[in-house]
C-alpha cells in the first residue's frame, strides 16, 4: 500500500507509491508556474526577402485569445544581400499588434500530433512593412556578416539564434494576450534586400 506523510506543523502530505516506491510530486513551482513538459509548437518560414525597412518587424509572433504564449527560441539563417555586408537583427516586444504590410502566414505546428492547434494570434514573415506595435523594449541583438548572393563572393553563412529562458529558473519571452507580440527587425536598415530564413518556437498552457 501507498505509504503517505504528513507535516506536523501544516496539512501538507506527500505520498510514497507503492509500486515504485518513490515520492509523488507536482512539477509547479513555488509561484504556480508548470515546470513539467508543455505542449511545444515551431514555425518557420521558407527562405524569403525580409522588409528592409527599420525599426519594423520583418518577422512576427503575437499572442494568443486563450493561451499563454512563452517563446523559447528564434533563429534566423542564410542572410544574403547584394555586397557583403555586416547586420544587426534584434528581438524587439511589443505591447500593441502591429497592422498592414505584406506577409506569408506561417503554419504553427505541434511538435506532438496529439496536441492541440496552436493559438497565436499571428505568426508572419514580412516582405514589406508593417506598422509596428507599441514597442516594449529590446530583449536582444546580435551582429552578423551576411554574405553576397553572387556565387563568387558567396561565403558561409553564420545562423543567428536566440534562446530565452536557457539558464535554470529562467523562462522564455511570455506573451498575454493578442495585442502582445515578439519581433526580428533591423535597428539599422540594410543597404538592400535581404533574403533569409527564420523560425520560432514557443510554448503553450
Amino acid at each position: 500500500m501507498a505509504i503517505i506523510i504528513r507535516s506536523g506543523a501544516t496539512t501538507d502530505e506527500q505520498t510514497i507509491d507503492a509500486t515504485s516506491k518513490a515520492a509523488r510530486v507536482t512539477p509547479y513551482d513555488s509561484a504556480g508556474g508548470y515546470r513539467g513538459i508543455k505542449k511545444t509548437y515551431c514555425a518557420s518560414s521558407e527562405a524569403f526577402v525580409a522588409a528592409v525597412t527599420a525599426d519594423v518587424p520583418w518577422f512576427l509572433i503575437e499572442g494568443s485569445a486563450t493561451k499563454t504564449l512563452t517563446v523559447t527560441r528564434m533563429c534566423v539563417s542564410g542572410m544574403s544581400l547584394t555586397a557583403i555586408a555586416y547586420l544587426v537583427v534584434a528581438v524587439a516586444k511589443h505591447s500593441t499588434a502591429a497592422s498592414g504590410g505584406t506577409a506569408t502566414t506561417l503554419t504553427q505546428v505541434p511538435l506532438d500530433s496529439n496536441d492541440a492547434a496552436g493559438t497565436a494570434g499571428i505568426v508572419k514573415a514580412y516582405t514589406a512593412a508593417p506598422t509596428a506595435g507599441a514597442l516594449v523594449g529590446f530583449v536582444a541583438a546580435k551582429r552578423s556578416l551576411a554574405q553576397a548572393t553572387t556565387a563568387a563572393a558567396a561565403g558561409v553563412t553564420e545562423q543567428i539564434e536566440f534562446n530565452f529562458g536557457a539558464l535554470e529558473g529562467a523562462h522564455g519571452v511570455v506573451l498575454r494576450g493578442t495585442a502582445q507580440g515578439l519581433s526580428l527587425q533591423w535597428p539599422v536598415a540594410p543597404a538592400t534586400a535581404v533574403t533569409l530564413a527564420a523560425y520560432v518556437e514557443w510554448t503553450e498552457e
